[in-house]
């Protein structure tokens, strides 16, 4: 296993470009070769060509790592990193993604929280260093907002110094590698599992709910093919689906005071409701859930506090 460890770094030289080739020379020993997984797909038309190459791997204390390159139609490039926690570990997410077009770029860079009580303070000068030089400040897209930490940098078709934004996804990793993933213990409280839990499906609901990609990637390679791809990303529990049928079509609530999302599933149990009800029924599920700590409503929670 160690040669075909070894052989695997050696390939990663030649195949990966910046920020995956120094996400994975970082955090290359704590990867598990014997669960790696390596998915591509490529559609070239008169637009342009639409691809993604992405390779899955696990650790002990994280359900999934995912490293992706991808293309849309040739214009719009880049790369995501997403390191998800198992339930069972007070770890939280490392999040990060660079791409764009020309000039202008998107980026993301967080450690986004699975407990509420997590302690960001080495995290503090290492945000305020680079808010500062790359002048990004507090995001712009609401969507963010309800899975990201304080210290989220982030930026949408700007202008910005990728080198730098690289240079910032290094340092960030280093304190979550250093103050968060080693030493994050076993969960055994219960509640605290199931918080974490909740916590992580909401990232990925959310995150899937709001990225394009699904739609973009089912238009050029087929459905089947694009929810291949999610599930590569989204199979590890607690498991994400991209929504179906009426599901698909419902506009999700939110309440951005409480922090409380609603996935479509839970949504349409209160839509069946007399509309005389809707309103109290779902203000009062968002007041209870959010008060036991989670922060999206499944089908299972709504039954639990309605």
């Amino acid at each position: 296993m160690d040669g075909f460890r070894e052989e695997l770094a050696l390939s990663k030289r030649d195949l990966l470009n910046e920020p995956l080739r120094r996400f994975f020379a970082l955090f290359q020993d704590e990867l598990s070769v014997d669960d790696h997984m390596e998915f591509f797909a490529n559609h070239t038309e008169s637009g342009g060509e639409t691809f993604l190459r992405m390779e899955t791997y696990t650790t002990e204390k994280l359900s999934r790592v995912i490293m992706e390159e991808y293309a849309v139609r040739s214009d719009l490039r880049g790369n995501v990193i997403v390191a998800t926690p198992k339930p069972t570990n007070n770890v939280p997410f490392f999040f990060f993604q660079l791409g764009g077009k020309e000039d202008r770029s998107i980026a993301v860079l967080d450690i986004s929280p699975t407990q509420a009580d997590i302690d960001y303070t080495p995290l503090i000068p290492v945000y305020e260093q680079y808010s500062k030089t790359l002048g990004l400040g507090p995001t712009k897209v609401d969507w963010m907002k309800k899975t990201c930490s304080p210290y989220l940098l982030s930026c949408q078709y700007e202008e910005l110094d990728d080198e730098l934004f690289i240079e910032a996804m290094c340092e960030y990793f280093k304190v979550w590698v250093e103050h968060f993933y080693r030493p994050g213990k076993v969960l055994h409280d219960e509640s605290d599992i199931e918080r974490a839990a909740n916590a992580i499906y909401k990232f990925k609901y959310v995150l899937h709910h709001h990225d394009p990609a699904y739609k973009i990637f089912a238009k050029s390679w087929g459905k089947t093919v694009a929810d291949a791809f999610v599930y590569l990303e989204c199979a590890d529990e607690p498991a994400y689906r991209p929504p179906e049928g009426e599901e698909a079509r419902v506009k999700i609530w939110n309440n951005p005071d409480l922090n409380v999302q609603w996935t479509a599933g839970a949504q349409l149990v209160i839509l069946a409701a007399p509309e005389a009800e809707q309103a109290t029924l779902r203000e009062a599920v968002e007041r209870q859930v959010a008060a036991a700590g989670f922060g999206i409503i499944t089908p299972a929670l709504l039954e639990r506090y309605r």
